[in-house]
Order: structure tokens, then sequence, then C-alpha cells
């Protein structure tokens, strides 16, 4: 005999799966169903298999991505407008607890709590710098003693499969190597001590360069513009240094010289983008196609033999064409809403670069109204998913000429648009 309570426990529970179950089974169903209907509908065998080139990802000798012949290396102290702004100030303020936050949903004491655990190893270990671009900063020290016995690996083939596995064994998501290019290494940078700008010097040419990208949290990403979302970049933060230290710990151990970086030394997209991890997007940032953009990016130049990556491409330039998901979502409108990206430049951006400029002073602003790193760019991306079967099916159907429909069908089924409080939620209980 079944007692009451637990008939009517059970029931409840019941009705809860089966409605909770239907609905994501419905919307999974619909999704994949809509988009192969649709597609087979409108593009025939461009997206269903009759023409395969057209859906894989293609690989490049060169950047897939045009550059000015009268390119100039990029100073870090161009981002000095942005930083030193009213916006800059008040984000900066407002992080470091001199400007009182305003509160509200999803800013309270065990947010906070969250945020500050999850900065914790860049905070109190790389104080801050590493993330604000000071070069040799706590884990990230160019400091090591490297070993004089060097370790001859059988090939760069094999060198390259070892420290790709090592990366990912202590965190990265994703590991690509590029040749040493001086075009991506800054001009100059801000010295540590005297915040005065000097010439960024590197103490031996490398060859290689060792590129890693780290996952964040897609529950936590899904809270935007709440203080979550900015602990899932915090706690990546940490986690590139620990990643990197233990990285160049190794390398040196091996016999080779290197030299860990966080958002100094170098450009880090258009490394990312030579070291095959993923396209440029509208938003300026890397898209991956696993992840999508919701990554954080950390390099190591190195000395050692490696073999390297190509560049790819997989569709994502020409989806943001017709996309412009995140422009249009953006509070502060610091996204371009031209069809083709363009030599244009913005306060900030890197000239010399064909791309779509994003204006630095109006993200900023945004920064400092919230007093976090926002994140709704990222939040409605159609790439932004988790890896699913129906995603990935759609982010395939992104490389063929059926792309137009699906941010329609993004829209349709509400992606990016879950309500902070509803977001909370899920990241507290998940």
């Amino acid at each position: 005999m079944i007692p009451e309570d637990d008939k009517e426990k059970r029931i409840q529970h019941k009705k809860t799966f089966s409605k909770e179950f239907s609905r994501r089974g419905f919307l999974k169903t619909s999704l994949g169903v809509g988009v192969g209907a649709a597609g087979a509908a409108l593009f025939g065998s461009e997206l269903m298999g009759g023409n395969v080139a057209n859906a894989e990802t293609v690989e490049h000798d060169t950047m897939p991505v045009e550059i000015s012949s009268d390119y100039k290396r990029y100073s870090k102290t161009s981002l000095a407008p942005v930083l030193t702004s009213p916006g800059g100030k008040q984000y900066f303020g407002k992080r470091m607890g001199a400007i009182p936050q305003d509160g509200g949903e999803g800013w309270g004491p065990l947010e906070f709590a969250f945020d500050d655990a999850c900065w914790s190893i860049e905070n109190d270990i790389n104080q801050y710098k590493a993330t604000l671009g000071y070069k040799s900063q706590g884990l990230f020290s160019w400091e090591g003693k490297v070993n004089p016995n060097v370790y001859q690996f059988e090939s760069p083939e094999t060198a390259s499969a070892v420290i790709k596995k090592a990366a990912t064994y202590w965190g990265a998501s994703k590991v690509g190597i590029a040749p040493y290019d001086e075009r991506w290494v800054y001009s100059e940078v801000f010295d540590a001590k005297t915040d005065m700008p000097v010439p960024n010097e590197l103490p031996f040419t490398p060859t290689h360069v060792i590129v890693m990208a780290f996952e964040m949290d897609y529950d936590g990403y899904q809270t935007a513009p709440a203080l979550p979302q900015t602990a899932s970049s915090a706690d990546i933060y940490s986690n590139m240094g620990v990643t990197s230290h233990k990285l160049a710990t190794f390398i040196r151990k091996l016999g080779y010289k290197c030299l860990p970086c966080s958002n100094d030394t170098a450009l880090s997209v258009p490394l990312a983008i030579q070291a095959g991890l993923g396209e440029i997007s509208r938003i300026g940032i890397l898209v991956t196609p696993e992840f999508g953009p919701r990554v954080r990016i950390c390099k190591t130049y190195v000395d050692m033999p490696l073999a390297i990556d190509k560049p790819v491409s997989f569709g994502v330039m020409e989806f943001c064409k017709t996309c412009m998901k995140c422009a249009d979502a953006c509070p502060s409108q610091a996204l371009s809403h031209d069809k083709e990206p363009s030599f244009k430049v913005s306060t900030a951006t890197n000239p010399g670069v064909k791309k779509w400029a994003q204006d630095g002073l109006k993200c900023i602003t945004q920064w400092g109204a919230v007093g976090g790193d926002c994140g709704i760019c990222i939040k409605v991306c159609p790439y932004n998913k988790k890896q699913e079967w129906h995603h990935d099916f759609v982010k395939l159907g992104a490389r063929t000429p059926a792309r137009p429909v699906l941010r329609f069908f993004d829209d349709l089924f509400g992606y990016g648009k879950i309500s902070v409080e509803d977001a909370l939620k899920k990241f507290w209980n998940k």
C-alpha cells in the first residue's frame, strides 16, 4: 500500500518530467526536422549531402582574412582611450568596489561571493594584471629555469601531439599551433611598474606559438548581463593562469624556452585564427566550431620544433553577413550593422584588417553601466550552443546556402531570450 503523500509526489514528479521531456523533445525534433526539411526543400543536396564540400571545414594555407599591404603592428596603448573613458572608469570603479553596485537580479551577496571566488587566482596571484595585459605576471611569469638537457622529439608532429595532450589535460578546451608571426605582436605595451608605454621586446625570437581556447560556462553566460556571466569569464581567466603555468613548466623541463601570455604581448584572435581554432565574427572575437564565441584565449610562445595547424573556415563570416543577432541585441549598439566586413575602424580597433569594427567606447559604456562584462552578444549568438546533435546539425547548415533561415529558427525556439531571473534559477539549481 503506497501512502497518499508518496502517491501525490510520484504523480507530480511524473507530470513534471513528462512536460519537460515533451517540451525538450518537441523542440529538438522540430528544430532538426524543420531545418532539415527547409534545407532539403530550398537547397536540395547542398545541405543534405549531395555537395559535401559546401558543408565541410576548409583549411587554408594563409590567413582567411584580408589584410592590407600597409598593415602596421597594433600598440596595446591604443586601448587607453577606452580604459580611461567615463565608461571605463565606471566599470573599474564598480569592479574594484570604489563605486557601489546598484544591485538587482543576479547581483546579490551570493553572486558577489561566487564572482570573487572565480577571480581569486587571477586576483590573488596575478594581481589582475594578466587580464589587463601586463606581460610576465604571476603564473604567466617569463622567468623559469630551462633544463640544459634538451629533450629530442621523434618529429615536430610528435612534439605537437604531446603539447596538445598536455595542454588539454591541464584544462584547455582546444589547442592549435601557429608559426611565429611578428604582425600580431604588440608594437608597444604598458610597463607594469610605471604604466608608461614601452617598446614590446621579447627576450628571444620564438619559432612557434601554442594557442589555447578555454570554454566558458554555458549556463553562466545565459544569465548575461548578470554577475554569473562575468564570473564565468573570471573563472577561465583564473584557470588559464594555472594551465599556462603548468605548460610553461613542462616545456622548460624539456629544455625549451617559452613565454606564457594572457591578454598581453600579442593579439589573441588572429593567433587563434592562424592556429586553426576558429573564425573571426561580427562581434570581433573568435568563433569556434564547438563552442561558438564562448571561449577565452591565451597563448605561449616557444622556441621548440612543432608542426603547425592550418587556418580554417566553416561558414562563420558568411553567416554573420545575414544574421546580425548580436548587433541587434547589443544594448549600446557597439556592433556594426554593415552587411559586409570592411577596413573601417573605430576607437581602439586594429586597423588594416578587413572585419566588422566594434566600437570600444560604446562597449565599455555598457560594461560600466552594468558593472560587469555584459556578455549579451555571446549569449545571443546562434553559434553559442551546447554540443548536442540537433545543434551540430544546425551549425552544419550554417556552412551552406541554408544559412539565411537559421536565425529564424534560432529566434523561433527562443535561444538567447531567456530572462535573467529564469537563467539564474537554472544556473544555481542545475
